[in-house]
């Protein structure tokens, strides 16, 4: 399944970045982010695709339930194992499943919208959101951390590597 092995590819992008990095370069808040940490980015990729993977089996999905666990963004190791983790989820599913979205974008209003998806079109949201998150860290690691080397296509959408290819087959 194309999807599952791109978020795979993520994932392992994700994890050689974080191995790339000691573990104050990991949690050090950085003024081109906004005073946020390289390790706050990757714990939002990560909870994301785990919101993702736990309401495969209460058939929702709630990206508001966000745990903002402080260990996965200030402790590599930990982001390392949970990314790791993941992966082997992502080899469990074999199939796509239909899902509830639950979102609620009102600062006023408590009761979530409700929409109809599914695993597939979650986990292509997901990866879309991680590659977005994944462009701001290559901007503080190229901006701060100029010797942390990157895995090639980090940050890049599939959609813009293929482009780049056909153009240089031109």
């Amino acid at each position: 399944m194309q999807l599952k092995h791109t978020s795979v590819d993520i994932l392992n992008q994700l994890i050689l970045a974080s191995k790339s990095l000691d573990d104050e370069a990991f949690r050090k808040p950085l003024a081109i982010l906004s005073g946020n940490t390289i390790g706050k980015h990757i714990r939002h990729i990560i909870e994301f695709y785990d919101l993702m993977i736990v309401g495969l089996a209460s058939s929702e999905v709630n990206y508001d339930q966000r745990s903002h666990d402080k260990v996965i963004e200030e402790n590599r190791l930990m982001a390392i194992e949970k990314l790791n983790t993941l992966k082997l989820e992502f080899e469990q599913q074999k199939e796509d499943k239909p899902l509830t979205l639950l979102a609620n974008y009102s600062t006023q209003e408590n009761e979530p919208t409700v929409i109809k998806t599914s695993f597939f079109r979650e986990l292509q949201y997901n990866i879309e959101h991680a590659i977005h998150h994944m462009a701001i860290i290559k901007i503080a690691i190229t901006h701060t951390l100029p010797e942390v080397q990157l895995p090639e296509h980090f940050g890049i959408a599939y959609s813009t590597i293929k482009y780049r290819k056909e153009q240089c087959a031109q």
